[in-house]
């Protein structure tokens, strides 16, 4: 497993809520990145948006208020998909699971892939933030049953995997995987104070903007 800065994680928030007002998902991989000591990987090419020794780090992010119990189900868009409508969805979309997983091993020299989720919403000044991290599945190792792109684990009560229904003429759809997260077992779960910067008024913002110009003359 890899080993959060719990008080180095919460630091940023604070700091980035801050600036951002909601905290982007482009800014949480930075966040994971700097809290667990790895290397952040920029832009949306590989499944691995930042490394850790031998470890990718797989990672979503998901506004949303949080339920009162224990458990939370939640999706993800994981990535893009291209899919030929005459052929088996559902093995078109564990091999593109798989090679999209294999393509950060073999350039980054990885053996592991983790995924990191995390959940959060902002209620006034108030930020909530839940992280979880776990092996990530191999996905060609799931006994899945497909049923109207779907894959189902066993029962057939909830998916696990799903085709996204798009426009896209050339089938380039998207993937989207279902989680049912516990809160005892989450990285991190807290709510700091963090005063909204980033939402001000409009006679402000020029205000700050004619100061900003006579500056940089």
């Amino acid at each position: 497993m890899i080993n959060f800065d719990i008080e180095g994680l919460q630091s940023l928030v604070w700091h980035y809520a801050g600036v951002e007002g909601i905290i982007t998902p482009t800014t949480w991989e930075i966040i994971i990145c700097k809290s667990v000591g790895g290397k952040h990987i920029p832009g949306n090419i590989f499944m691995s948006d930042g490394i850790l020794d031998s470890f990718g780090l797989s990672m979503k992010s998901r506004i949303l208020k949080f339920t009162k119990g224990t458990k939370q189900t939640v999706d993800f868009i994981q990535c893009r998909c291209p899919l030929n409508e005459n052929e088996d969805i559902g093995s078109q979309i564990i091999e593109t699971l798989v090679k999209k997983r294999e393509e950060s091993f073999r350039e980054f020299n990885l053996d592991n892939m983790m995924d990191v989720s995390i959940l959060h919403n902002r209620s006034g000044d108030d930020y909530n933030v839940r992280v979880f991290a776990e092996e990530q599945d191999r996905y060609e190792d799931l006994n899945l049953i497909w049923k109207n792109s779907c894959g189902y684990l066993d029962s057939h009560k909830s998916w696990k995997l799903k085709r996204m229904e798009g426009n896209d003429k050339t089938f380039h759809t998207c993937l989207m995987v279902k989680k049912v997260f516990d809160v005892t077992k989450c990285v991190a779960n807290f709510t700091l104070k963090s005063v909204n910067r980033y939402d001000i008024p409009m006679e402000e913002a020029k205000e700050k903007y004619a100061k900003s110009k006579v500056q940089s003359k």
